[in-house]
């Protein structure tokens, strides 16, 4: 298991033991050492020749080859290479009980993974880098490996923690994180099936592949950090052959989480690490919640579908592929292609399909095709306008252009029950004037303009349409939005026709002004199905209402901050007990409950999380509770009541070392004094100090029982230089069989093997 720990300088000291009395003593031999060559990485451990004893792998940085170090049995004695001169400055230092075997490498390695990849009972050698891409080293005998087995994937990315081997009785699968997110590349008789499947993750600073079965439901589920984020620690669930979305954990962490090797009877799976802020050290697992333990009164999954610095994106909800659940479209204006994410009875499930489309694409809706749901797409980039239809097994077609007269701005569909397709209306610019456009489908198949209205209020190119029905009769009406001036209010007067209103009206030139998509929504009120709209300002939303052909506001709800610009307002039945609530954005970062079920208004509830920055939010159904959609440039997420939490932290025990100006930077467990409880050791990898833990289990706390530095710093190395954190790397396991834990560490030039003597030993 790899310590997380990566960074030291080596002089070999002789180390005393202190320990306190309630645990048996830390009782380590001098280290055995090794050279390695300088800076030396990616350590990792297996038994590669089947003889019961776990060798060693690590890259040789200076040399570029793959060290590979068979442990000897208890007793074997091998043979031991010496400098010819004696040096002062490199003295007899190789004096562990290894054979080594090298394998030359042409480039770099970034990641180590060992695993049996041709199911043919023999491990074999994963390798990465960023440059030399990903390579499998095929163990043909006890003795011998193939020559490098190129592998095709995405670009891997340049951290540890990238490789993971998941061997079955059925194959093996690789996995890779790459640019684009994990990459699952499956194998058969040790031949790569293509294409490789991947799984989304777009934060370039996210690291670590590590697939394990957190809430015992038989499914992998992937863990992984974001460092640098408020909520780092992040978790994918297993779902069949996909992993569901991302769920941000409560805790900021600086070491990735290292698996405790020994769990409780309830197959409870602990981990260790530190705080990144605290530099605690940290026991935590993770469990199920059915029930609101954590203390919020919301839960958030976060999906990732876009790099964290896009600008711009649109968002369409539908049942595209006709299961009868509502999935959900996202296209980036930077990237020439559909993104589909599908969903079921529970959730959305995190299984993607990317789609080739226009490039450039501006403005999605859902249109009601021959009885059909498509795709009405708008690129501006391209200047054209068409719908896209969904086939199975293909996915989004390329897009049907649409025939129309002038530059297409903005559009959408109006979608009517009865009807086979849908209206299309969009807004084209001719020579700077601006007409609004309606197409329909004709008896023999076609798009044709049904109607067009000049729109000669309008000075500037819109920013979006806004379908509606204010006015409750039974054509439906538009709002033309501009962020920069007031919106354009379009009643339908008649079939395919349209009357510009509220054209002096106050309330629409003064509190409507500037109001563009984010900052507006609908709810539908009374038996007359008439819509009201939501709009969120500066510290407050207003209800406005359709009334004697003008605009009312009918109701303000004021926010905390009156000075806080607010967005994305929804009226939402929260704990579904049928009052309706109102929620909204706060630039500050948080969304603010501002009425709460007790009716009265002004009621104050700020929710504190890691939230993206929403451009559009829908209320999603839900039979136990409330459901927000929060749709962003990036992604986005489904806030839900806390009882629907899917995976929680809860922490066990913490610790902050006592000792003057240390802060620990990596974390590993072990039994090291072989008394059946699991010990901690932690790394202050800037001050190359080990500090080791016992645990008090009456009170659940943690002892300092032993700390020593790995080495002296005095030292000459003609010039040469560690890195900045040493030891940088390190791993607990049992070298000799003993059945006793013992430390590895790479140090420098060196190999430090630090074995755990037992009682027997005294």
């Amino acid at each position: 298991m790899t310590l997380s720990l990566r960074h030291c300088l080596p002089l070999f000291i002789s180390i005393g033991f202190f320990c306190a009395v309630f645990a048996k003593p830390i009782r380590l031999s001098h280290p055995e050492v090794l050279l390695t060559g300088w800076n030396a990485r990616c350590l990792e451990h297996a038994d590669l020749n089947n003889d019961g004893l776990e060798d060693l792998v690590y890259f040789n940085l200076d040399k570029s080859y793959l060290e590979i170090l068979y442990r000897c049995a208890p007793g074997e004695i091998p043979k031991r290479v010496r400098p010819v001169q004696k040096n002062r400055w490199e003295p007899y230092l190789e004096d562990a009980q290894y054979v080594q075997e090298r394998i030359f490498i042409s480039g770099s390695i970034t990641d180590i993974a060992i695993g049996d990849v041709d199911c043919d009972s023999r491990l074999d050698l994963v390798t990465a880098s960023k440059e030399s891409g990903i390579k499998i080293y095929f163990r043909d005998s006890n003795t011998t490996w193939s020559e490098p087995f190129d592998v095709e994937s995405e670009e891997v990315r340049p951290y540890s923690l990238s490789l993971k081997v998941v061997s079955s009785n059925t194959g093996a699968d690789l996995y890779a994180l790459t640019e684009p997110g994990l990459e699952r590349i499956s194998f058969s008789e040790g031949k790569p099936i293509y294409p490789s499947t991947i799984f989304r993750e777009d934060d370039k600073k996210a690291y670590g592949a590590e697939l394990i079965d957190l809430n015992n439901d038989g499914f992998l589920d992937w863990m992984y950090l974001v460092q640098g984020e408020e909520f780092s620690l992040k978790v994918r669930l297993g779902q069949n052959h996909s992993f569901g979305p991302e769920l941000s954990m409560d805790v900021s962490l600086s070491s990735f989480p290292t698996l405790m090797q020994k769990n409780n009877p309830e197959k409870q799976k602990k981990f260790c690490s530190i705080d990144s802020l605290s530099r605690e050290a940290l026991v935590f697992s993770f469990k199920t919640n059915s029930d609101n333990r954590n203390g919020k009164p919301f839960n958030v999954t976060s999906f990732d579908l876009f790099s964290k610095s896009n600008k711009e994106s649109s968002w369409a909800m539908g049942d595209f592929n006709g299961d009868g659940f509502s999935d959900l479209v996202g296209v980036s204006s930077s990237e020439g292609e559909l993104v589909l994410l599908e969903s079921d009875s529970k959730d959305f499930t995190g299984t993607l399909g990317v789609f080739p489309s226009l490039r450039g694409i501006s403005d999605i809706s859902v249109h009601k095709h021959k009885g059909e749901l498509t795709l009405l797409l708008l690129s501006a980039d391209e200047e054209v306008l068409g719908y896209s239809r969904f086939v199975e097994g293909k996915g989004f077609l390329f897009p049907k252009l649409l025939k129309i007269k002038g530059t297409p701005i903005v559009a959408c569909s109006t979608n009517q029950e009865e009807s086979e397709s849908g209206e299309v209306h969009v807004i084209c610019e001719n020579d700077s004037d601006f007409s609004l456009q309606t197409l329909q489908m004709s008896p023999s198949g076609k798009y044709e303009q049904i109607f067009s209205f000049e729109l000669e209020s309008l000075k500037r190119a819109p920013t979006s349409l806004f379908p509606c029905s204010i006015n409750g009769d039974k054509y439906g009406d538009l709002l033309i939005l501009s962020n920069r001036e007031s919106p354009v209010v379009l009643l339908g007067d008649r079939e395919h026709e349209w009357r510009e209103v509220a054209v002096n009206s106050v309330v629409r030139k003064s509190f409507l002004n500037g109001v563009d998509s984010s900052r507006l929504s609908k709810v539908t009120t009374g038996k007359e199905k008439k819509d009201s709209l939501l709009v969120a300002g500066e510290g407050h939303v207003r209800i406005f209402r359709w009334e004697q052909d003008d605009f009312n506001v009918v109701e303000q709800y004021n926010s905390k901050d009156q000075s806080s610009e607010l967005s994305c307002p929804v009226m939402i039945d929260w704990k579904g007990d049928g009052n309706k609530e109102i929620f909204a954005f706060d630039e500050g970062g948080h969304w603010e409950r501002l009425v709460s079920s007790n009716g009265f208004s002004n009621q104050k509830n700020r929710w504190e999380n890691s939230f993206l920055e929403p451009q559009k939010a829908i209320v999603l159904k839900s039979k136990s509770g409330g459901r927000i959609l929060s749709l962003g440039s990036s992604g986005f997420q489904v806030i839900t009541t806390s009882d629907l939490a899917d995976l929680t932290l809860e922490f066990h025990s913490k610790h902050l070392t006592e000792l003057p100006k240390i802060r620990h930077n990596g974390i590993e467990s072990g039994d090291f004094n072989n008394d059946g409880i699991q010990d901690l050791v932690c790394l202050d990898g800037k001050k190359n100090l080990l500090e080791f833990l016992t645990l008090d289990q009456q009170k659940q706390s943690w002892k300092s029982v032993m700390h020593f530095e790995i080495f002296e710093k005095n030292l000459h190395y003609q010039g040469k230089k560690g890195g900045l954190y040493e030891p940088r790397e390190g791993m607990v396991l049992d070298l000799n069989g003993d059945q006793l834990d013992d430390l590895v560490f790479l140090v420098h030039d060196r190999l430090l093997l630090y074995k755990q003597i037992g009682n027997e030993e005294k």
